[in-house]
């Protein structure tokens, strides 16, 4: 009887803090919101989102790449690309965005980087590194409100990779003779 006692006790403690897991308690919000991911034994990916606008139906044309990349490894690596699947472009803040070993990159609420073209509330996005395997991941795109409100929106000027817009080019006259 006091081994059942003494299981149910354990299981109701465990309930108990698995219930509060993930949950930042003054706030009473998710501790991560982004995708997550582990490449390997050397490089974690955490928090990664697309900062939208304040309306979720309508995304501005830039929307800011959040997250944080930490290289466990004991040599440098780095972020050489980022692609999204249906189009759009990324533009890393560092091109490649260079991952110090045994640090995190992407701390202080600054954006790696800035995309164009995001159509949906989650993205398909390929992260490709110069020396780990690339990871696929689902990022979401956030909503400017709540505790996103804050966060600095994609720079006005950052480099766009999309192609100018131009007119299609008009048949030109060969020279006879």
């Amino acid at each position: 009887m006091r081994a059942a006692a003494a299981a149910v006790m354990v299981v109701a403690l465990a309930a108990t803090g698995c219930a509060n897991a993930g949950f930042d308690e003054a706030n009473r919000v998710p501790q991560n919101d982004g995708a997550n991911a582990n490449v390997g034994d050397s490089l974690s990916l955490r928090n990664i989102f697309l900062l939208g606008g304040t309306d979720s139906a309508s995304h501005p044309p830039q929307q800011a790449l959040f997250g944080v990349i930490v290289n466990d490894a004991q040599q440098p690596d780095q972020l050489e690309r980022v692609t999204m699947e249906g189009g759009g472009t990324v533009q890393l803040t560092g091109q490649p965005l260079t991952l110090p070993p045994d640090q995190a990159v992407g701390t202080g609420n600054q954006p790696i980087g800035t995309a164009n073209g995001v159509r949906g509330n989650v993205v398909p996005m390929t992260f490709t590194f110069r020396e780990a395997e690339p990871v696929r991941l689902m990022v979401p795109v956030k909503t400017r409100t709540g505790h996103f409100a804050d966060l600095p929106a994609a720079p006005s000027g950052a480099p766009s990779t999309a192609p100018p817009a131009t007119a299609p080019p008009s048949p030109s006259a060969s020279p006879t003779g």
